[in-house]
Parts: structure tokens; C-alpha cells; sequence
């Protein structure tokens, strides 16, 4: 117990920490289109597995792909053991053009959930994670028109995304079919950030801000179904849609000119409002579907298809409404787990490996952009005889071309997560 308050502390001094000092998911010019990049619902567990886990679970995390597979072994031996899960992820991204290169690293908290048995049927759950995330600076320099060898630099920043708030509710039923409904509501703020000075002195810039905050509720629904073969394997087949849903809000545009003394910028003239204008996007429709061969609590063999219809979207801007396309990805993934019933330490940890390949949304200058990722990891308990785990996982992808004036990500992205497990809602009784 003694471990597992420590284990606990330490990862609540992590959120404290990745609160305060995140940097996003690290720096990615394809994060600027439209609301960003779409966060994957993985835990770190399922990233292990290349993002697999639209048709298994299990106890010892909290599945959020698919809806319906959230109350699959949450009560065991008659005690409802309720879940609460933190993790964190991060990029070491290293940015490659025709002749530059550059190297970046964000980490920052990726979710936190927790999930209450109701009844050996009935699963509830509540998570707070990243939907979509927007985190790009760059600087260069433009010739200034009519004036010969004149130059004047130039600095963009694009930060922000939106969050998701959810709430589930999972239910089995005749003991394989399993069913989930998630409602949740997206909100956050937008920034694009521009600020241009002369002949490198960065102590007099003149910036514009575009500023965007949009809020609304989505809806995502899941199935599952496991169909044994024998004593010792089973299939599982399931899916999750997930609703095209509208985020209203507004766009403010501010222009100010700001002094650097060395203690960071400063207001020099009260910045002027270009624009205030109402907006509504649309988030694109989802699918998933996915088949794994599992033999409970040894092995598991899988294998998801997602799509993301970025055709049924209305994005933010003119520029992502050209370049948006919609993506397939591929997903595979495999878990072993020594001896369940065995007191060995070793024989508790759960072993994963995983591949993705992927189309990606993004078509620019005529090349659709490719993702490619492998990843592997472990899920360690915390202590002797408990159940609760922490995940560490790691993934090498790359994607896109250097070639037609684009740019090539090549990255290491680190998954690192708890699920406390404990039973509650224990009746006491007297002897």
C-alpha cells in the first residue's frame, strides 16, 4: 500500500509539472491546418500495440477507442475493482528539409480517467484528454519590396488545441455482446501568432494575433462481440463511430507593436481589434473497426482499420479545406503475458509490440503524406500481488518526403501512464 501512495505521488507531481512547463506534443509545421492534429484515444498500453484495441481489453487499463469494452473485467472475484488511469506523452521530433534541420522535443499530460463499475454489467467512466493538438514556431527572413538587400524577420508561433471531456457508459450483454455510448464536449483556444521587426532587432515588433475559441458536444458509439473457439482461445470483433459535431464559437484579430529589453516583450501601443467574428466548425465523422485473436490473460493477436472523413468536416480556414483529405491507417498489434497465475514478479508483466502505416490527411504540393510507426513496450506491476500497473511505452515513426519542397519528420514518441486499481463499494460484514 505503502508502494502504491508513492507510485501515486509521484505521478501527481508529474501532472503538477506537466501543467506548469508542457510544451505541447512537440513542434510539427502539419499541425497548423485548420484545429490541428487529431489526438489518439490510445492509453499507453494500446500505443504499445500500434494503437490497437478497437475489439480487446482488459482490466488493467482503461480502453478508450472503443466505448463498449470499458466494463469488460472490471469485477472480479465479486469485487468491482474501479480504475483510475494518468498518463503522459511526448515527441523527440527532428524536422528535415532539402538543407536544414532541426530538433524538437514536447512532452505533456495525455489523460486522465477513471471508470466505476456499477454492476458486474454496467461500466461508468469519465475521461479528460487532448482532441486535437496545434504546436508550430518558426522564424525566417523576407526581403522587404523596394528596398535593395533590406531584410526583416519574421517569427510565427501556432499553439493551443482543443480538449475533450467525456463521459461513457458501457454495458455486456448474454455474457458477449458488449454495447458503449460516450458523450463528450470539446472546448479551447486556438493561437496564431505573428510578429515581424527590422534588421534583426527583435527589441521594437509589431504582432498580429488571430485568436480562436470554439466549444460543443459529440457523440461516439461502440460495439464488441467475442466468440470462443475453445478453452484456451476466443475472437473478438468490434468497432466505434464516432459523429461529425459542431463547434461554435469565435475569432478575434488584435494588431500591436510590443519593446524587448531583455525581460520579454511588453505592450509599447494598446493592441488595435481588427475583427471579431462568430465561426462554427464541424469535427469529421470516424470509424473504427478491428479483430483480434485472444487467448485471455496469455496472448492477444490484433489487427484495426480507421478512417477519419475529413470530407464530411468544415474546417477553420481555406488553406485546410484544400489540403485535408480523408486517411486510412492500418494497425497491428501483439500482447503476451508470461503466467497470470503465476507469484513471479516477472511472469505479471504484460509484453506488447506494435506497427502502424498510414495515409494521412495531409496532400501538399501534390504528395500525400505517409506515416509509418513501430512501437513496443511493457506494463509492469506495481508491487507483489497488485494489480495495478505502470506502462512505458516507446514508438520510431517518420513520415512525409523531403522531396517537392517538403518537409520529413523523423521521431521517437514516449508513452508513459498509470492505472490504479482497487476495489470498492466492499459491504462489510459481521461475523
Amino acid at each position: 500500500m505503502l508502494r502504491t501512495k508513492k507510485v501515486l505521488f509521484s505521478f501527481l507531481s508529474l501532472i503538477l509539472y506537466a501543467t506548469a512547463f508542457g510544451q505541447g506534443q512537440g513542434n510539427t509545421p502539419y499541425s497548423v491546418f485548420g484545429i490541428g492534429e487529431l489526438a489518439e484515444p490510445t492509453a499507453a498500453s494500446q500505443e504499445m500495440m500500434g494503437g490497437t484495441g478497437a475489439s480487446f481489453a482488459n482490466a488493467f487499463y482503461i480502453n478508450q477507442i472503443n466505448p463498449a469494452l470499458l466494463v469488460k473485467n472490471r469485477v472480479a472475484s465479486g469485487y468491482k475493482y474501479v480504475a483510475f488511469n494518468v498518463g503522459f506523452r511526448g515527441n523527440a521530433r527532428t524536422i528535415t528539409t532539402d538543407n536544414l534541420s532541426q530538433r524538437d522535443f514536447g512532452f505533456n499530460l495525455d489523460n486522465l480517467s477513471l471508470t466505476i463499475p456499477v454492476t458486474t454489467n454496467w461500466a461508468m467512466g469519465a475521461s479528460l484528454r487532448p482532441y486535437s493538438m496545434v504546436d508550430h514556431k518558426t522564424k525566417y527572413d523576407e526581403a522587404i519590396i523596394g528596398a535593395e538587400n533590406e531584410v526583416y524577420t519574421k517569427e510565427v508561433y501556432n499553439t493551443g488545441g482543443i480538449s475533450r471531456a467525456s463521459f461513457t457508459n458501457s454495458f455486456r450483454i448474454f455474457n458477449s455482446l458488449y454495447v458503449g455510448l460516450e458523450a463528450n464536449y470539446n472546448f479551447g483556444t486556438i493561437n496564431k501568432d505573428s510578429s515581424s521587426y527590422l534588421f534583426g532587432n527583435a527589441s521594437n515588433q509589431l504582432r498580429t494575433n488571430t485568436r480562436y475559441a470554439m466549444k460543443g458536444g459529440g457523440l461516439k458509439f461502440g460495439m464488441a462481440y467475442q466468440q470462443k473457439l475453445n478453452d484456451k482461445w476466443q475472437v473478438n470483433i468490434g468497432g466505434a463511430v464516432e459523429r461529425s459535431a459542431e463547434l461554435k464559437g469565435d475569432v478575434l484579430r488584435t494588431f500591436g507593436s510590443y519593446a524587448d529589453v531583455g525581460n520579454g516583450p511588453f505592450i509599447t501601443r494598446v493592441p488595435d481589434t481588427l475583427a471579431l467574428n462568430d465561426i462554427s466548425v464541424k469535427t469529421p465523422t470516424q470509424y473504427r473497426v478491428g479483430i483480434s485473436l485472444e487467448s485471455p490473460f496469455k496472448w492477444i493477436f490484433a489487427a484495426d482499420y480507421h478512417t477519419t472523413k475529413w470530407s464530411t468536416a468544415q474546417n477553420l480556414d481555406a488553406l485546410a479545406e484544400r489540403i485535408k483529405n480523408d486517411t486510412e491507417e492500418y494497425k497491428f498489434g501483439l500482447e503476451y503475458l508470461p503466467n497470470s497465475s503465476s507469484t513471479r514478479y516477472l511472469s505479471q508483466v504484460f509484453y506488447r509490440l506494435g506497427y502502424s502505416t498510414s495515409q494521412t490527411a495531409y496532400v501538399i504540393n501534390g504528395t500525400r503524406i505517409k506515416d509509418n510507426k513501430f512501437s513496443m513496450g511493457v506494463s509492469v506491476p506495481m508491487g507483489y500481488r497488485n494489480p495495478s500497473y505502470v506502462n512505458l511505452g516507446v514508438a520510431f515513426g517518420n513520415r512525409g518526403v523531403i522531396t517537392n519542397n517538403l518537409i520529413r519528420e523523423n521521431y521517437v514518441r514516449l508513452s508513459i501512464s498509470a492505472t490504479l486499481l482497487s476495489p470498492w463499494f466492499i459491504q462489510p460484514r459481521i461475523d
